[in-house]
């Protein structure tokens, strides 16, 4: 299965790095359009309400956003739909986990090639994770995260970024234990 998300994952960035191009200097003006996926590996931790099995993600984040709103000091907030496509292992089972995220990155001004951003948001989600306690195949994704990205071509950029993953029913069913993970992604995106 690994080997089969890293082609995956290699030939998607093959094509947004042969397809990529920008229109304009300014990379994060009102209205630039990005487009992109990202790669990541998640861990859940065990402790408070959450669930006491180890569970693992190997995860697809692909996602399309849009610069909202540019400060003159050089920051701008962004709109990310993100899909999350991820094959799970649950005390060596296999699983899935699969949902839409709207996010908000505020994106710092760039300084050089590199432009740091933080990001939180919330979506839904399918799995068939059933750990004891969890209580339900749908949830909610509260999330959060900090990373950079780094220009490599123009209007290409390598992402790379440590994101926070909550997965709970929100007590819409009896069991509500939580599934935290810590996320550590990397991907490629390009400005259209």
């Amino acid at each position: 299965m690994k080997k089969i998300a890293s082609l995956l994952l290699l030939s998607v960035s093959l094509s947004i790095y042969q397809v990529s191009s920008i229109y304009g200097e300014d990379v994060f003006q009102k209205g630039t359009v990005k487009w992109g996926v990202s790669a990541g590996f998640g861990n859940n931790f065990q402790g408070g309400g959450n669930v006491r099995e180890d569970i693992q993600f190997y995860s697809l984040f692909p996602s399309m956003g849009k610069v909202l709103k540019k400060w003159e000091g050089g920051g701008s907030l962004e709109f990310i739909a993100e899909c999350f496509l991820s094959y799970a292992r649950q005390e060596s089972k296999d699983r899935y986990a699969v949902g839409i995220t709207p996010l908000f990155a505020y994106n710092f001004k760039p300084f050089g090639k590199t432009a740091p951003f933080i990001e939180i948001g919330g979506g839904i989600l399918g799995t068939d994770l059933n750990p004891e306690r969890f209580g339900s195949k749908f949830g909610f994704t509260p999330q959060g995260g900090v990373g950079f990205r780094y220009e490599i071509g123009h209007g290409r950029f390598l992402k790379v970024s440590y994101r926070f993953h909550h997965i709970s029913n929100a007590d819409t069913d009896e069991d509500n234990s939580s599934i935290d993970s810590h996320f550590f992604l990397i991907g490629l995106s390009f400005i259209r």
